[in-house]
């Protein structure tokens, strides 16, 4: 049923820690089939319009898909060895459209930016449709925070 709706592949970039220098260390997930549904629009302030962009991403979480998602919580208390098996995704992650592959610790925030959107995570929000479970994930565009 979702699969003609699920046609996005993005990548996960889930914040681990910081490194000596204070920059993330990000785990990297591919997710081969999502909804990606992106909303622009402008906000007033002080200084004039800004842009506002937000997105929701819908990805299904159920037991047959690879990797099993985890929730944050369960991902940190995986071994090693479990969580390559597993993906997760919490407030602050950042994610791009499509398979990509940065280094954060290396790659300038706007070196990224000049190759692909980058999304930070605002929200996460399991939920049970039907059979399924799906992972709600929605957060802002174009705005990156190391």
């Amino acid at each position: 049923m979702f699969d003609k709706i699920m046609k996005s592949p993005v990548t996960v970039y889930h914040k681990t820690g910081e490194n000596a220098d204070g920059r993330g260390e990000y785990e990297r997930f591919f997710i081969r089939s999502a909804r990606f549904e992106r909303k622009e629009g402008v906000r007033p302030t002080a200084a004039g319009l800004l842009p506002y962009n937000s997105f929701k991403l819908f990805v299904r979480a159920g037991r047959k898909e690879r990797p099993v998602y985890a929730n944050k919580a369960d991902y940190e208390a995986l071994t090693p060895p479990a969580r390559k098996l597993c993906w997760t995704v919490a407030e602050g992650d950042v994610i791009t459209l499509g398979n990509t592959s940065f280094s954060f610790g290396e790659d300038s925030a706007d070196d990224i930016k000049s190759e692909c959107e980058i999304f930070t995570v605002n929200s996460v929000l399991e939920d049970a449709l039907s059979s399924e479970k799906i992972v709600e994930i929605s957060g802002r565009g174009r705005v990156f925070y190391t």
